[in-house]
């Protein structure tokens, strides 16, 4: 036995000593980029946005060293590379940050080949820039025109305001997508049994995406143009998804795209019409040169391109005009495809259906077959005789409260999840909301299972479709701790993660809280000036937490106010305590306590019950209808009698006009301001 070890050991050293050592050096600095026609301050690798493509071959050593001249740390995680632990580069977990002013130089054996990725994992900077690729060429490949293509959302808005305004109303920036989801819309498209029927479900309509993006990229360029390589060569393509929460539909508009490998790992080819990749997803391609490539947001909200070859601009025009006119019949015709189709991946019309036509809805997640076009090249299977340990997780959250979990637990609210090395590990994960999450785990490889079973493929990130469960399984062959969550930024900082341990369950709070920012506190509020009363309402909260003040006062001395606190329990349901003060025009004086529940009913009915220190009791019901863009009609109504209609144009995210009928106060107009 020792023999053995010694040759092992000696295959290792020899194989190391004489292993090529490729460096770089890259600077995190501020840098001004304008992407859209406003100058906005960036954060950037070596000056650019992405930063410089990081080129090795299979057995090298990689040794980085990245110069922190921002004042604020950060890090670099090497996404979907196999790495020591402590090389891992999510900050307090694994690897210490990068403190302002300073450098740290990471050294990796590369073990594997393929196209991946790195960014940073502190705070929101992915958003901001700090982003670039990874090329790992095998030690002996075919010859061929390649090329990266690394695909990216952008914003001039700051990432952290962002994340404020999603905690403010989930739907925040959907007037500046044109995705609001009205009735106007709903009777247009006469999609209202689906409507109705998702509301009956307590599910509202399905977005694809949170925010409103002022551009997409593909290498830092809207447009770019590769007229040096002549029509009719094969070119592989590098695509990587490096967005922080968009989804990219692929298309190419000479034909079909030959897939051939994923996330960095090869596959059986496959001729793809049209692809959808997720966050933090890497696709090779084969295409043949002379056509455009395209990268449009899942949402339909913006693309951009890239020109293979000598095409002329007439001939560029027409091919991407087509593709674009392709793509909206298909959302017309979406919802009959999703219906008719089990082909999810490769219809490009049924991920655009989801948007704007709505989801065909179900009682429980069903399984996916997402990635059923994938096949291994040979067996991924793990030995039967490995003792099997099965974890389900729930993808949970909410849009209303912008609230995502895995089984309605946040991070700082959850254990570690606590593996054994040598086991065979099996997620299930089941995704309960209308929203699609890419999720990645870190330091391992995973199968996706499908429909090839021994051949299923190997994949580091997976993106589990609204209302389905997605089986993935690997085999704990780490030691420590390694992050998993989900790749959507804001999701993840909102608290859709988990730590798998190798060492324990207990998490401390002061790393779940430098982990996720779930914990953190939002703020929001509004006032209204009528000519009939006014009313103010301020809200302090966070994922679990809610403290609030709601008041209204007549303008004959009448005044009514709570003040309450919520503890939140998933999307449905949430407890109330507070105090209630209440003045007549006569001047007679009501205190008193109460407890409570809040509870969302179907056809998305908000509910809540009080229970007085006096014994009375009392129900209240609210709802609001969207029936255009910018007009929304809301109502309460409660056991007392009283009630209140209410007709709301939006005519800022901050200024909207009302007209109102109160049971108490009568009719009026006013306005109300948002902050």
């Amino acid at each position: 036995m020792k023999k053995i070890w010694a040759i092992l050991l000696y295959i290792v050293i020899f194989t190391f000593s004489f292993s090529k050592l490729v460096e770089y050096e890259v600077d995190i600095a501020y840098t001004e980029v304008n992407f859209t026609g406003n100058p906005v301050k960036a954060m950037t690798l070596n000056g650019g946005i992405p930063g410089p493509t990081l080129e090795f071959t299979e057995g090298d050593i990689l040794r980085v060293t990245f110069n922190n001249y921002m004042d604020v740390e950060t890090s670099i995680h090497w996404h979907g590379l196999l790495v020591p632990n402590d090389q891992d580069g999510v900050p307090y977990l694994n690897t210490p940050p990068i403190l302002p002013g300073t450098s740290f130089t990471y050294e990796i054996p590369l073990i594997q080949s393929g196209t991946y990725w790195y960014h940073s994992h502190t705070g929101l900077q992915e958003q901001r820039g700090v982003y670039g690729s990874i090329v790992i060429h095998p030690k002996e490949e075919e010859k061929i025109e390649e090329y990266v293509v690394v695909v990216s959302d952008w914003t001039d808005e700051d990432p952290v305001k962002i994340l404020k305004n999603l905690k403010k109303d989930g739907d925040y920036y959907a007037l500046k997508r044109n995705r609001v989801q009205s009735w106007e819309k709903v009777l247009k498209e006469r999609r209202i049994k689906e409507r109705i029927n998702g509301a009956l479900m307590r599910m509202g309509p399905m977005d694809l995406s949170d925010v409103g993006y002022d551009a997409y990229l593909i290498n830092g360029e809207k447009e770019i143009s590769l007229g040096n390589i002549p029509t009719g060569t094969s070119v592989k393509l590098r695509i990587i998804n490096a967005a922080a929460s968009t989804y990219f539909n692929l298309s190419y508009s000479k034909g079909n795209m030959e897939v051939v490998a994923a996330d960095g790992i090869d596959v059986m080819p496959v001729g793809m019409d049209k692809i959808l990749i997720g966050v933090a997803e890497t696709y090779d391609v084969i295409v043949e040169s002379g056509g455009v490539f395209v990268a449009t947001a899942q949402d339909n909200t913006g693309k951009a391109s890239l020109h293979i070859g000598k095409i002329s601009v007439e001939m560029a025009e027409h091919k991407e005009g087509k593709m674009i006119e392709e793509t909206n019949m298909d959302k017309m015709d979406g919802m009959t495809s999703m219906m008719e189709s089990s082909k999810v991946h490769d219809s490009t019309a049924m991920k655009m259906a989801e948007g704007d036509m709505g989801h065909t809805m179900h009682q429980m997640p069903e399984k996916s077959e997402y990635y059923d076009f994938l096949k291994a090249r040979e067996s991924t299977e793990y030995s039967k005789t490995l003792e099997e340990r099965v974890i389900e997780l729930r993808v949970t959250g909410d849009m209303e409260n912008y609230i995502w979990t895995f089984n309605n637990k946040a991070l700082t609210d959850s254990d570690k999840i606590l593996i054994k090395k040598g086991e065979r590990v099996k997620f299930i994960l089941k995704n309960e909301t209308m929203m699609h999450h890419p999720l990645h785990l870190h330091g391992h490889f995973f199968r996706v299972i499908n429909k090839h079973g021994t051949h299923s493929p190997l994949k580091h990130t997976v993106d589990v479709p609204p209302m389905q469960t997605i089986e993935i399984e690997f085999l704990a062959n780490e030691e420590k701790d390694w992050f998993f969550h989900c790749h959507n930024l804001y999701h993840m900082k909102a608290g859709m993660s988990r730590i798998i341990s190798y060492d324990s369950e207990e998490l401390s709070k002061d790393l779940s809280s430098k982990l996720s920012w779930d914990r953190r506190w939002f703020y929001k509020g509004n006032f209204s000036v009528y000519t009939n009363y006014s009313d103010i309402n301020l809200t302090a909260f966070n994922s679990k937490n809610t403290f609030s003040l709601m008041g209204e006062v007549s303008y004959e001395g009448e005044h009514e106010m709570d003040i309450q606190y919520g503890r939140y329990i998933n999307r449905n349901l949430s407890l109330i305590t507070g105090f209630n003060f209440e003045e007549d025009e006569d001047g007679e004086i009501d205190n008193r306590g109460f407890v409570g529940v809040e509870y969302l009913l179907p056809l998305l009915i908000e509910s809540e019950v009080k229970i007085y220190d006096d014994g009375d009791l009392e129900a209240e019901l609210s709802s609001e209808l969207q029936l255009t863009d910018k007009l929304q009609f809301n109502w309460e109504l409660d056991t007392d009698g009283e009630h209140l209609l209410e007709l709301e144009y939006r005519y800022r995210k901050w200024l909207s006009f009302i007209a109102n009928v109160h049971s108490e106060y009568d009719e009026g107009v006013g306005i109300r301001i948002n902050f």
